[in-house]
């Protein structure tokens, strides 16, 4: 079934291998490269993990059993098993065909991260130090460690997203210290995290280039990957929060969380940001342009407490730049979620959300219309 895949694999890489040859780019002869069936990858995946989870169900029976309550021997186990992840990812890197290798590395060393995190927070007093936002800052710092030390794209990923997490859970902690109830304070602690993710983002999207010409991208894009993924969370999260008393608890209560339209209005404003680039870089005219930025200026307006609305079309705006069909289908499933969220928030009267929902589609499709006109002008021109 695999073998037509394959071979049109190999029809054009060969004649783009002729070409580099003609320019002196490479030497020698076209080398098929050769792909292992994705059964067998997960196969041997699914043999990693397994290999991993009898590992550490012996670690645990062994030396978990004495050194549970003691912070710093569960702490100095974690930094072990992470030592040694990071040796079998120093091997995985240097010899092909060792997928099971690899995951069995990547399982022992988030178990370790965990062991490791959590011997640290039994140390210093567990259950009064997770409420603390130093203690989510340090986790954050010893991931950034990880994330440098090991070279492997999924371990990167998954570093990345624990990154974004403790630094989430440390700002809400930081700020419900001094708003109660102290989960009133998500949406204000997670609105600018989220447009700092996008900006970054925007400089990863602008620089790409530059970062595979200097082969720093097998780093970068683990990490834009994952500051995608957190921005969009962030935002169904502020979205979701708009009363979230009635929406999570059930309850009557005059308790709002405040600052719902602070994420909306700072992805709003990296919305138009990312037009007023596009629109320079592909030359556009002075009425496009000024097009453009008025609707993306009215949308993102109109979509202040949607926030998810108003991130999943960034986030389209930017896969579309990369032409990346995961980034696509991320954003085309918040836009859709957004809606659907925002729909079904209590804090707005029915008539209110529809008057929104409304008025944004008639200036989609106006805009429409007024950019055509633009053209056709031009055209005749």
């Amino acid at each position: 079934m695999s073998q037509p895949r394959i071979d049109r694999t190999e029809q054009t890489e060969r004649p783009l291998w002729r070409q580099l040859a003609a320019r002196g780019a490479v030497q020698g002869d076209y080398a098929p490269t050769l792909r292992t069936p994705w059964p067998i990858r997960l196969l041997m995946g699914g043999a990693g993990w397994l290999g991993a989870l009898f590992f550490q169900m012996f670690l645990i029976g062994t030396v978990f059993a004495t050194t549970r309550g003691n912070g710093p021997a569960m702490a100095v186990t974690g930094v072990v098993m992470i030592g040694i992840a990071i040796a079998l990812y120093r091997v995985t890197t240097r010899e092909s065909g060792r997928i099971a290798l690899g995951q069995f590395a990547l399982a022992l060393s988030l178990g370790g991260q965990g062991m490791a995190i959590a011997g640290v927070g039994e140390a210093l007093g567990f259950h009064r130090f997770l409420e603390t936002a130093p203690f989510w800052l340090g986790v954050a710092l010893f991931e950034v460690v990880l994330f440098a030390l090991v070279p492997d794209r999924l371990h990167r990923f998954l570093t990345m997203l624990a990154i974004w997490t403790a630094l989430g859970i440390a700002a809400c902690v930081a700020l419900g210290d001094l708003i109660a109830p102290r989960w009133t304070a998500i949406p204000m602690a997670l609105g600018p995290m989220t447009a700092l993710a996008f900006a970054a983002l925007l400089a990863f999207v602008m620089r790409e280039d530059q970062l595979a010409a200097a082969g720093r991208l097998p780093m970068a894009e683990p990490a834009a990957d994952a500051t995608l993924l957190m921005a969009l969370l962030g935002a169904l999260v502020v979205t979701g929060f708009a009363h979230p008393a009635e929406l999570i608890f059930g309850v009557d209560t005059p308790w709002r969380a405040q600052g719902g339209w602070l994420a909306g209005a700072l992805i709003g404003a990296a919305l138009v940001v990312m037009a007023l680039l596009e629109c320079r870089r592909l030359a556009r005219s002075v009425p496009v342009a000024a097009t453009v930025l008025a609707v993306t200026i009215a949308f993102s307006a109109l979509m202040v407490y949607a926030p998810a609305v108003t991130a999943g079309v960034l986030a389209l705006d930017v896969a579309l730049r990369r032409g990346s069909l995961p980034w696509l289908g991320l954003a085309v499933a918040t836009v859709l979620i957004g809606f659907v969220w925002y729909y079904s928030t209590l804090q707005w009267t029915l008539l209110a959300k529809s008057a929104t929902l409304v008025a944004a589609g008639a200036l989609l499709l106006a805009a429409r219309v007024a950019l055509g006109r633009i053209a056709n002008q031009e055209a005749v021109a």
